[in-house]
């Protein structure tokens, strides 16, 4: 069996840190990921097909890929952050989420979180010009390894950062753990370098940034938040880690492809085919007015319309029609039962996902209240706040730990609005129906509809007015389409 990477890095942590363990339940899910990992990035392992021709040769295919895995991880960061939360926070905490774009990567990052179970954002200082700068990590849950953990919270860990040096793999392994200094309760954060190749420690120096070997920080818990998906974790029930939100419905992805790859070959092998016998396709001599002579055939060999079979009198056989009818709606039919299947598995509404022949699209109705969809973006978005929160509050501690300016007392708060998780017909017709009664103007309209700012909003009402006068409300704001 193949060496895990977390099966290499826990020989390298007893070998560099003396750490000798780390609970199964950890080690465990490290396949678990890659599988889910791969999945996500539509290469599962079930892609591949072998299969024996008509000449009794053993060949390799790869199925066709509907590619769903990475379509329900996509939506599900789309729907967390619809919209951007308002922040209620220090001004360094607001600095850092513009310096460090922290809403362009969370919608990458929630996209990983959903596909492999978890994340991890961490916090850092680092000195420019002697001027001290908070900063985030954004950590898949692929390079980072729990090592001890609460009923609240992941307490220690080891974040893993591969990189290529010189055309070397290489590992940079560093370590949150609790420790004592002087009677002071803290973290030490220890980096270590370690070459792949020669299994040997490296120095941190062949790194383009200056990497301290070891910091102490006076501080009560991790500068780091796991923030896990929020279904249970069934699979390893006692592991602090969190799961794949399709990890209870691979073997429904995996139905999905072998049923899109079939309809695939029902419609590339549906084309209209002929049997004609093989005397037809001889070549036969031609000799043009110079007489030079050439080999040709009334047939392009590149036509898939006609098949060649054995036989030569061409008199006596008759050209046989082999066209199949494509079974496109048995088949379109079993491609979205799975599909409303594989919705209910992973919380959301049945019909959600639909197939109409050539992909698979969302559905405009978002959610309602009291659908499926909306409970699991809601319990979603809940485990983020928290960790949200969080780093807000590490951010503000470190900031005045190191005295930066706008550091706060830690205290942040995060207004979501869920109004732009709704039906979008019922939302513009609630608006359309106001304008109409001469409830709300023309303005306030286009904002709420469409979600313009005011000037914006101004600008579309005047070009409106100044287009047509007069003009139907329904094609003003396309309602009901």
């Amino acid at each position: 069996m193949k060496e895990s990477i977390f099966d290499k890095i826990i020989k390298i942590l007893a070998k560099l840190f003396g750490i000798k363990s780390i609970p199964p339940e950890i080690t465990s899910g490290d396949a678990d990921m890659l599988a889910w990992w791969d999945i996500y990035r539509n290469r599962p392992n079930w892609l591949s097909q072998d299969y024996v021709s008509t000449d009794g040769i053993k060949r390799r295919r790869d199925r066709m890929n509907l590619g769903v895995a990475k379509m329900i991880c996509s939506e599900i960061a789309g729907l967390v952050l619809a919209e951007e939360p308002e922040v209620i926070a220090s001004e360094l905490v607001k600095k850092v989420i513009d310096n460090e774009s922290l809403w362009d990567n969370l919608r990458r990052s929630i996209e990983y979180q959903a596909a492999l179970g978890a994340q991890v954002i961490k916090v850092g200082v680092s000195n420019q010009s002697g001027a001290p700068r908070v900063w985030l990590d954004f950590v898949k849950a692929l390079n980072f390894i729990p090592l001890s953990w609460d009923n609240t919270q992941i307490t220690e860990g080891v974040f893993l950062d591969k990189r290529l040096i010189a055309a070397k793999p290489y590992i940079r392994i560093e370590t949150h753990k609790r420790d004592v200094v002087d009677g002071v309760q803290g973290y030490s954060i220890t980096n270590k370098l370690y070459n792949e190749e020669t299994q040997l420690e490296a120095s941190l120096d062949i790194l383009d940034e200056k990497i301290e070997p070891q910091i102490f920080l006076p501080i009560s818990r991790p500068i780091f938040a796991y923030i896990k998906n929020p279904e249970a974790n069934n699979i390893n029930p006692e592991s602090p880690t969190g799961i794949s939100v399709f990890a209870n419905g691979v073997s429904v992805l995996r139905a999905l492809d072998v049923a899109f790859d079939q309809f695939y070959s029902d419609v590339e092998l549906g084309g209209r085919r002929v049997a004609l016998p093989g005397s037809v396709f001889r070549k036969y001599t031609e000799v043009d007015e110079d007489g030079n002579a050439r080999r040709v055939s009334f047939f392009d060999p590149s036509d898939r319309l006609f098949i060649r079979l054995q036989g030569d009198d061409a008199d006596a056989f008759t050209p046989q029609d082999l066209t199949f009818d494509i079974r496109a709606d048995q088949f379109k039919a079993t491609i979205q039962t799975m599909l409303d299947l594989l919705s209910m598995i992973i919380g959301f509404d049945a019909g959600y996902f639909t197939f109409d022949g050539t992909s698979v699209a969302t559905a405009t109705e978002v959610v309602s209240r009291n659908s499926h969809t909306y409970k699991t973006m809601v319990a979603f978005r809940e485990n983020l706040d928290n960790g949200l929160r969080y780093i807000f509050s590490i951010i503000d501690e470190l900031g005045r730990m190191y005295s930066v300016a706008g550091a706060g007392d830690g205290n942040a708060s995060l207004a979501w609005d869920d109004s732009v998780i709704e039906d979008r017909n019922t939302r513009a017709n609630y608006y359309v129906n106001l304008y109409q009664n001469q409830l709300i103007d023309l303005v306030t309209a286009l904002e709420k509809i469409h979600g313009y700012d005011e000037k914006t909003a101004q600008e579309m009402a005047a070009r409106i007015k100044a287009d047509k006068p007069t003009i139907d409300t329904e094609r003003l704001f396309g309602a009901g389409i």
